[in-house]
């Protein structure tokens, strides 16, 4: 059994009390989305490295990306600028970005508090019209955007257990919901993307899965019925270790497989189905979950690791950008044999794979 782990990913922000603020635009308006990145931006203009053999200009089949450091869309990580990654996303024909939005303002929390403080801006935090910003650039590019949040190890109780109301995934969607409210058209989410991982959480998993599997598919049912309030798509990432007997109780009182029921409430799920093999990977991704998307017409994605990780074979991050681009050929390939027309893939996740390619 392989745990994954990822770049961390906060449910709840807790900011330092203010110091030096800059001001926001006085008043209860809400304004323009602000400027990310380069306004001369031109595709092709700054990444020159390969295209992984996934996916071409026009295709239905749909390739995703998770972008984990919201303060990439307004500050360059480690040399690389927003830019940078947009043409790189661009040039691999990614239709779709999952942003965690963990880290972002609300326009109204910023007012309130007088803009971001120093403390705000160090510790990662980003106002919600650079996200605007970058949402309405993706989408000129013909890339949406979906608001991501997730969860690992302890963390997780306090989104599934029953006892505490739901409150994190209440609260997230009340955030995104104010965003949808104040946002232009092509500035809005298409979908909340939940990667809220109870296997994480060791012996507890280990020792409750039973009860904890339970709690996840009830935090879904609640997710979705929330989702559908405020207009937007419900998705989530999943391990790719589920089996027939992992069982559920789902709305009707009926004992159903876990993933009947992921696949009913959500419009997608993404497979975590890391390994360095493009036929490994499909079978991670398709061996039972499969058959239960093609039943209630829930998208799949395959999902991709690239991140420094062990064990080795879970990652494409020591076999190089040559073996990627073959291997996510060969994916591609045995997922079109399905016939199933709701496939994709996505890549874990964007910094590391753009130093995998540029490498």
């Amino acid at each position: 059994m392989t745990t994954t782990t990822r770049p961390a990913a906060t449910t709840t922000t807790t900011r330092p009390a203010s110091t030096t603020t800059r001001q926001p635009s006085a008043g209860s308006q809400v304004p323009d989305a602000a400027q990310v990145g380069s306004a001369d931006f031109k595709p092709g203009s700054l990444y020159k490295g390969p295209s992984i053999d996934f996916r071409q200009d026009g295709d239905t089949t749909t390739l995703g990306v998770w972008w984990w450091t919201l303060s990439g869309i307004v500050s360059p990580v480690d040399g690389v600028s927003v830019d940078m990654i947009l043409d790189m996303l661009i040039a691999n024909n990614v239709t779709e970005i999952y942003l965690d939005v963990s880290k972002m303002i609300p326009w109204d929390e910023e007012v309130a508090q007088g803009g971001l403080s120093e403390d705000d801006v160090a510790s990662g935090m980003v106002s919600e019209r650079y996200v605007r910003g970058f949402v309405k650039k993706c989408n000129k590019y013909g890339i949406r955007v979906a608001a991501l949040t997730g969860a690992s190890g302890d963390s997780v109780l306090r989104w599934i257990d029953p006892d505490k109301k739901y409150y994190s995934l209440t609260s997230f969607v009340e955030k995104i919901a104010g965003y949808q409210n104040r946002a232009a058209s092509d500035e809005r989410f298409y979908a909340i993307h939940l990667d809220v991982e109870p296997h994480t959480m060791g012996t507890k998993w280990d020792n409750n899965r039973a009860k904890y599997t339970q709690w996840m598919a009830d935090m879904v049912v609640e997710a979705r019925s929330q989702c559908d309030a405020i207009g937007v798509e419900l998705e989530y990432d999943i391990w790719s270790w589920f089996t027939e007997g992992d069982m559920v109780t789902d709305p009707s009182g009926a004992q159903v497989n876990i993933l009947d029921l992921m696949t009913t409430q959500c419009h997608s799920l993404g497979i975590m189905s890391y390994f360095n093999t493009g036929s490994g990977q499909f079978d991670r991704a398709t061996n039972l979950e499969l058959p239960y998307a093609r039943e209630n017409g829930c998208r799949l994605i395959a999902g991709t690791e690239t991140i420094q990780i062990t064990p080795t074979n879970i990652t494409y991050y020591y076999s190089g950008k040559d073996k990627l681009i073959r291997e996510q050929g060969v994916l591609r390939s045995l997922l079109d044999g399905t016939g199933y027309g709701k496939l994709g893939g996505a890549i874990h996740h964007v910094y590391s794979w753009y130093a995998l390619m540029t490498g």
